[in-house]
């Protein structure tokens, strides 16, 4: 019965072809399993690796390893690792680069060291090769960016200082790990190591330098022309584009696609279009990323699992203790506060992405086994699985909410007007107004909620007022109001107010549904052009809603009503 499901499945997809059967059966497992666990407040991630598992297992479609469901998976979530990577590179303006020395370099650096060189020495107590148990120690020393990062947004806590600190060990180790690789895959098969690894740095020196040029010439102006476009899917394929772009340039040069999608974030980081960037991107980095989890779980091999389990349990429970531990030291050595140090670790306890990566590579180089790679997948699903409820416990014991009241505490005046700057104060605004549009109406109500001390971030499309804006040091947004994420940046759920101040009735019904289900307490106000649309208006903003053609008219009355004296006769009138 089940070769039938099997064979039918292919049959129906057509001469092999699974890509559609494949992404319609992943993604409606994914929600269910994800509805369900939400019903009981669970994390999420945990249900993306049991799908993956199941599906692996009780699908029609055979998605094991070597099949074309599974190529198809891994395709996939390469181009969520790619996007992650842009998306990381994205946020890390050049000042935050600057930064990550004070902050995350030196935890980074010790936290690899300390993991990777206990995990190295007991390789090679067991028998290792120096070279096996190096990438074994390097295997266990990383973490995944996109949980650790996540964690604190799911935990709410998303400016704990524990979070900057995790993007930055993260960052350090995703380093590490890109420049690992390209040594293991530039080893010399005979040749000359010191002509193979001079050659990958003249590579290096000439990417770093194609990639400035990008950065302060050729992406800043093709940026500026689309965005003149106001075409959103034009600005959409033109960020995908530079992602890819540079990335293929990374690889041609021979240092990979990981490396090179880091650089094209890093281009654009930073820029007064780097908000928007990333609410256009994190859809797709999202999509992929959850396939790449559900791929996780779909190839875990369970043989092995079953031989191994011992071994798998043992390396798990290590991975969710002492490298926590491990972290957690080497945050402090390097000087980090004991409150951040502790949460980064919590973050980082389990293995990551990279590590599954790297195993593979080595192991298709004679440098570990086929077991021990699908050993370290399965350590790597089982403690990101496992991770989310030690970050959800470690909050309800409040271990977190004393080093969020010093951050408030030691919150400091006005920054610096630029775009990292203005990205910094948005995300410690609390009770403000958020206006979608800085025409005549925006800059009225911007200029009159100024007067009432109220704080104000304003979400603008036109790319010299943005630059005009933030060069006079006001809170704004160079985004789209009609993509879902941009409302997480411009922090809807701290907001009290919310003002769409362009009629357009679409967009406006889209923003404040959207809004609304983010912060049900929140005022939202809008305006209407014609009567229809006033009408459609109310429906979702009770009250809110100004409709242009009869405040027009009711102030074109008053006026008519001064030249004849007979104002409440006027008043009586435009009242009926």
């Amino acid at each position: 019965m089940e070769l039938t499901l099997r064979s039918s499945a292919v049959i129906a997809a057509g001469d092999g072809g699974q890509f559609m059967p494949l992404l319609a059966l992943t993604l409606l497992a994914t929600v269910l399993l994800t509805l369900l666990l939400r019903r009981f407040r669970l994390p999420a991630l945990p249900g993306y690796f049991l799908c993956g598992f199941l599906l692996a297992r009780l699908s029609p479609i055979p998605m094991g390893e070597g099949t074309e469901a599974a190529e198809l998976l891994g395709e996939m979530a390469d181009v969520g690792i790619l996007l992650l990577m842009f998306t990381v590179g994205a946020e890390c303006s050049k000042h935050e680069l600057q930064q990550l020395r004070k902050r995350g370099l030196g935890a980074g650096l010790w936290q690899v060291v300390l993991t990777g060189g206990l995990v190295a020495a007991v390789a090679l107590t067991c028998g290792l090769s120096a070279g096996s148990a190096v990438t074994a120690g390097m295997a266990a020393a990383l973490s995944s960016t996109a949980v650790g990062v996540r964690l604190f947004d799911d935990t709410g806590i998303p400016d704990h200082p524990g979070a900057k600190l995790t993007l930055g060990i993260a960052l350090v180790q995703d380093i590490l790990v890109i420049i690992f690789l390209l040594l293991l895959q530039s080893a010399p098969d005979g040749g000359s190591a010191a002509a193979r690894w001079g050659g990958l740095a003249l590579k290096a020196l000439l990417f770093i330098g194609c990639a400035a040029l990008l950065s302060r010439i050729a992406v800043p102006a093709l940026l500026r022309a689309v965005s003149k476009t106001r075409s959103r899917e034009l600005f959409t394929l033109a960020v995908l584009a530079l992602c890819a772009g540079v990335a293929a340039l990374g690889d041609t040069l021979g240092l990979g696609l990981n490396l090179g999608a880091f650089a094209a974030g890093v281009t654009v980081s930073g820029s007064l279009y780097s908000h928007r960037i990333l609410a256009d991107a994190a859809p797709f980095r999202d999509f992929f990323l959850t396939v790449f989890f559900l791929s996780l779980g779909a190839l875990v091999n369970l043989p092995v699992l079953a031989a191994h389990w011992p071994l798998i349990l043992g390396a798990t429970v290590l991975s969710l203790t002492a490298k926590p531990l491990l972290t957690a030291l080497g945050a402090r050595l390097s000087g980090s506060p004991k409150a951040a140090g502790t949460a980064a670790a919590l973050a980082l306890a389990g293995c990551g992405e990279f590590s599954v990566v790297l195993c593979r590579e080595a192991a298709e180089r004679g440098l570990l086994s086929a077991g021990f790679a699908n050993g370290v997948l399965a350590v790597t699903a089982l403690s990101l699985t496992v991770s989310p409820f030690l970050m959800k416990s470690a909050a309800a014991r409040g271990w977190f909410q004393e080093a969020m009241r010093q951050r408030s505490a030691s919150q400091k005046g006005p920054a610096k007007p630029s775009a990292a700057a203005a990205a910094k104060r948005i995300r410690a605004i609390t009770d403000h107004a958020i206006l979608c549009g800085y025409g005549t109406v925006g800059q009225i109500l911007h200029r009159g909620l100024q007067r009432l001390g109220i704080p104000v971030i304003i979400i603008e499309l036109n790319a010299e007022t943005v630059a005009q804006l933030l060069g006079e040091g006001h809170a704004v947004l160079f985004a789209d109001i009609a993509q879902a994420d941009t409302l997480e940046l411009a922090g809807i759920s701290r907001a009290r107010l919310l003002v769409v101040t362009f009629p357009q009735a679409e967009i406006a019904r889209t923003v404040i549904t959207q809004a609304r289900e983010r912060n049900p307490d929140a005022v939202l106000l809008c305006r209407a052009r014609f009567p229809d649309e006033a009408e459609m208006l109310r429906r979702v903003a009770p009250g809110g809603v100004v409709h242009d053609e009869f405040e027009a008219g009711s102030r074109m009355l008053r006026m008519c009503s001064r030249a004849f004296a007979g104002s409440s006769d006027a008043d009586s009138t435009e009242r009926q």
